[in-house]
């Protein structure tokens, strides 16, 4: 049962049952007696009320002081029944999913791969057009990403400007060998 249930029940009032309608705290008789957790979920009640402005501050604080010292369901149920009753269960914010960041088409795959084709134009270099070639598609890359599809991915600057840092790199030794080899030649 919910706070905010109303019901229908025969108050004890003298001979005669009066028949009145009331929020229920946990159980359906205004007689029995409320547990802690009962009392804390009128307060709850009480507090939403008082943050939506239906109730003021100082009309809060007695109600809640009064919940705090109530020991029966009707005694919780007179401080919330000119209330509108909460939700059966509260509503559940929506899980924020792990989606990818939305990407173009040259989007946030460029800074990996300028740093891939950077780091093995590196090694490559010893094999003269496979070693240009990846140092070339490195420095590309780089200054693409660097461009601005590296905007949208965690350390996607530092991925382009490595790329392009090893591919530069890569390119000038292997014009210096080249350069080298033609002179002694």
């Amino acid at each position: 049962m919910d706070v905010r249930a109303t019901i229908k029940t025969a108050l004890p009032t003298g001979p005669d049952l009066e028949s009145r309608s009331y929020p229920v705290v946990m159980y359906p008789a205004p007689w029995i007696r409320v547990s802690d957790a009962d009392r804390e979920a009128a307060v709850a009640h009480l507090r939403v009320a008082a943050a939506e402005g239906r109730l003021t501050l100082d009309e809060f604080s007695e109600r809640a002081r009064q919940a705090y010292a109530s020991r029966t369901a009707g005694e919780l149920a007179r401080l919330v029944q000119d209330l509108p009753a909460r939700p059966a269960r509260p509503a559940m914010p929506a899980r924020p999913t792990m989606a990818n960041p939305p990407t173009t088409a040259s989007g946030s795959r460029l800074p990996p791969l300028a740093l891939i084709f950077g780091v093995v134009s590196v090694p490559a270099m010893i094999v003269a057009p496979l070693g240009g070639m990846a140092a070339v598609a490195a420095i590309v890359l780089g200054i693409l990403s660097l461009g601005g599809a590296a905007r949208g991915v965690p350390g996607g600057r530092g991925m382009a400007v490595a790329g392009l840092l090893c591919g530069s790199l890569a390119l000038a030794t292997q014009v210096a060998m080249i350069v080298l080899f033609l002179t002694i030649a």
